[in-house]
């Protein structure tokens, strides 16, 4: 029987092969498109979860409030972790990980500023399941001065050498540390990258009782019987039991007072697998997404795979009237209807498999496009994943039973007696579900074109926005510190190329996350903190980066005292509640009981230290004591000679550098950096839209088809009394019309509370215009009356003897 079944199928498809080549190409792409978006869903999904027992592991954030400005940290203090281990049974492991800037790193003739070094507890492994390949995890960061390399980094410096007790310098070429192991590199799916782990033993300051500098990410692993909600109670009695004494020794107030004054403090613990889409904390690792991305790319991957299957069904109804005969005889030579039914499912799930093949050479062929586009490697190998294949195969089958579902019981319900006499119309009573799906493909394409603009238009905001400073034509210059003695030397012969217009150097810049986030006290308020953003910074560095004072004025070497001066923000303004900030003065109580005061000698707008994500904090600008490590930033007055002016910088620097390399970047290309994810949704949301497009214009053509199959005697009478062709398209395009109003009406408050929701994480967005919404109907109307003025054309120019010519 199943024989039969396929040997009709096939010669069904052979047979309408135009009909075969739209239903393959339109499924073909939802499925593939579906596949794509699935696969990255449970990329984001699976972060972390490769360790054993990621369940039970979490980060200890910190919380709180100090005078109005909410605090919620990534990290917390370096004694936490003995703290936890000794106080509370519950904990079963902790480990500690500490990020620490960039790293000169040398062996031999190969000297790089690395980024990608971290410091970890001799713990580290008995926490995370990374895969130590070379070395032993519970000794290979026990002593000081050991270092980990990943695979990649073991073969940069030491090529075929086996790296396994070799000696590397960083930082100066004095100072050796031994490798004690070699890492596979780290997958993508972790929250945790870097390329080399030093121990953290290796700097016994690290190592200190600071309960109020916040420095260290601490990860620990509870029992498996442990509650975390209880645990995270227990833990706020570190907060009186070890903070509360240093908030008394350096701030002058009980914990109780601390409270009193509307100030919190709290620990929380965020589980590892929720880290990569759930924590937006301050001092992250890395950035991290969102969940509301999942549910975007979820609702596109149902949409573009419901329309595909809408498609089929329009397509498969379409044809009704093409196999209506055939029905009619099987029926009289004895089918039964459920033989029918079984026969029109057994062809819709061989279409199903066909398309699924297909989409999975589309897969195969597209993967490293849709990798480059999204900007990461997935977990899954689909040409090697058996458990991918198995769960393809079941997609298809149950597309297939699901898509032709309707149209077998359709096509099975035709009356033989009526068929064969010629006067059944084909899919009459079903017209009203066949509109309703077309509505549905149309609904879906609008929301989607109205996401994809809102997307590009808010990257495009924050992208073009004044953010309060200046970033065209100014390059960035990475750790001046090595310079040493000679960086003002340094920057006096960069200042005498007539391409440089401005020198000047500070601990952090716009989007990088360096600035400290410190404690002040106001003269005449000292029991009350203020926590405030804080940068250091050279002379010259507000004239150069092109901040706007509203009062006072920047650092000046006019001005000795400047030393203990500051500069602050309109929101720092705010939140002291100054009306005349000049001449105030912060309290500085250092740890050996001295005290200090910062004056405020200006005040400039506000401007974004962060992604537009965020608020503007409170900032203060402090003058740099001293080279520390950071940024030299270098302002070029021409477009010209670029190239010229980053060499004659190159050669400056190596004659000042002591040997270390020069490494830079482009501030406005970096700073682009920071809507990696809202550029990559909105090149997403651009594909999947056109995609979208195409297959609801595959369904229109469907609907067409349908529309003139059932009424092609009526357009062969118009055409006899003299219609002309463009009578008969507008004749025909009025329901299409309609369907796309009523469309129209449906998507456009979809559109808004979707692009509503996904403008909420901006601090600062956009206004959506009206004319997005227009444009995307427009849009998708030009392309209908596209796709029905071929068909109807088409049709409208056959011979009318043929449409009136009696079956």
């Amino acid at each position: 029987m199943l024989k039969n079944y396929y040997i009709t199928a096939i010669r069904n498809l052979q047979k309408h092969q135009s009909y075969f080549i739209l239903n393959i190409s339109g499924l073909a792409i939802g499925i593939a498109s579906f596949i794509f978006i699935s696969l990255y869903i449970y990329n984001e999904l699976s972060y972390d979860t490769f360790h054993s027992n990621a369940q039970n592991t979490y980060r200890v954030h910190v919380a709180g409030q100090a005078m109005g400005q909410s605090m919620d940290m990534a990290v917390s203090a370096s004694p936490m972790s003995k703290a936890l281990v000794n106080d509370y049974p519950e904990v079963d492991k902790v480990t500690r990980v500490k990020e620490s800037g960039a790293w000169y790193i040398g062996y031999g003739d190969k000297k790089f500023n690395e980024d990608g070094v971290l410091f970890a507890d001799s713990s580290f492994f008995d926490v995370f399941d990374f895969n130590l390949l070379a070395g032993d995890p519970k000794t290979a960061l026990v002593h000081p001065r050991s270092m980990i390399l990943t695979e990649s980094y073991a073969k940069k410096y030491f090529g075929n050498e086996n790296p396994m007790g070799k000696k590397i310098t960083v930082e100066q070429d004095t100072i050796f540390y031994t490798v004690t192991g070699v890492l596979a590199d780290i997958p993508d799916h972790s929250h945790i990258h870097f390329d080399m782990l030093g121990s953290i033993s290796t700097y016994k300051f690290w190592d200190n009782n600071q309960w109020v500098s916040h420095n260290f990410y601490t990860y620990l692993t509870l029992n498996p019987n442990a509650d975390r909600t209880h645990f995270e109670s227990k833990m706020q009695t570190m907060v009186t039991k070890y903070m509360g004494p240093q908030i008394e020794q350096f701030l002058g107030i009980t914990m109780d007072e601390f409270g009193a004054s509307g100030n919190s403090f709290r620990y929380y613990l965020m589980p590892l697998e929720d880290i990569h889409l759930y924590s937006d904390s301050d001092s992250e690792l890395e950035a991290n997404s969102d969940i509301s991305y999942i549910y975007i790319y979820s609702l596109i991957a149902i949409i573009l795979l419901f329309i595909a299957v809408i498609n089929f069904v329009n397509l498969a109804t379409a044809q009704s009237s093409s196999r209506a005969k055939e029905v009619g005889v099987r029926k009289v030579s004895g089918s039964s209807r459920q033989g029918l039914i079984f026969q029109f499912i057994f062809e819709s799930i061989i279409l199903s498999l066909l398309s699924t093949a297909v989409a999975y050479i589309l897969i195969v062929f597209l993967m490293p496009y849709f990798t480059a586009l999204i900007g990461k490697e997935l977990s899954i190998d689909m040409t090697t994943n058996y458990i991918a294949w198995l769960i393809m195969l079941g997609l298809a089958v149950v597309i297939g039973i699901l898509a032709g579902f309707y149209p077998a019981f359709v096509l099975a319900a035709f009356k033989p007696a009526q068929v064969l006499k010629g006067s059944y119309r084909s899919g009459v009573k079903s017209g009203w579900l066949r509109n309703l799906l077309v509505i549905v493909q149309f609904t879906a394409s609008i929301v989607i074109i109205i996401g994809t603009v809102v997307v590009y238009s808010q990257t495009n905001y924050m992208m073009t926005k004044n953010l309060g400073f200046d970033k065209e034509q100014v390059v960035v210059i990475r750790r001046p510190d090595v310079l040493r003695a000679n960086l003002e030397l340094f920057k006096t012969r960069i200042l005498q190329n007539p391409n440089v217009s401005a020198v000047a150097n500070s601990v952090s810049i716009p989007g990088k996350d360096r600035y400290n986030n410190n404690a002040f006290i106001k003269e005449e308020e000292p029991e009350l903190p203020y926590i405030l953003y804080q940068n250091n910074v050279s002379y010259g560095y507000g004239e150069l980066m092109g901040l706007k004072l509203t009062q006072g004025r920047f650092f000046s070497r006019d001005y000795p005292s400047d030393s203990s001066a500051v500069v602050i923000n309109e929101a720092t303004v705010k939140s002291l509640g100054y009306d005349e900030p000049l001449g105030k003065r912060f309290i500085n109580k250092n740890r050996d009981g001295s005290i200090d005061y910062l004056t405020i000698i200006g005040v400039v707008e506000d401007y974004h230290i962060e992604s537009l994500h965020r608020q503007i904090p409170p900032t203060i600008l402090t003058l740099m004591p001293g080279n520390l490590e950071g940024y030299a930033i270098v302002k070029i007055n021409t477009t010209n000679n670029v190239n010229e002016t980053i060499s004659y910088i190159e050669s400056t620097w190596y004659d000042h550098s002591y040997g270390k390399p020069f490494q830079y970047f482009f501030f406005e290309e970096d700073y682009q950096k920071l809507y990696k994810s809202e550029s990559t949704t909105g090149q997403v949301f651009l594909v999947f839209a056109v995609l979208s497009i195409f297959i609801a214009c595959l369904g229109l053509i469907g609907l067409i088809t349908y529309t003139l199959a059932i009424r092609k005697k009526e357009i062969g009478i118009r055409k006899v009394l003299g219609a002309s062709t463009q009578s008969l398209v507008q004749l025909l395009s009025t329901e299409i019309i309609k369907l796309i109003a009523v469309s129209t009406l449906i998507a456009w408050p979809l559109a808004y509370f979707a692009t509503d929701y996904w403008l909420q994480n901006f601090a600062s967005r956009l206004s959506v215009s009206p004319w997005t919404y227009i444009l995307a109907t427009l849009v998708v109307f030009l392309i209908g009356s596209i796709a029905i003025s071929f068909q109807t054309i088409r049709a409208s120019l056959k011979n009318p003897v043929e449409a009136l010519r009696q079956d």
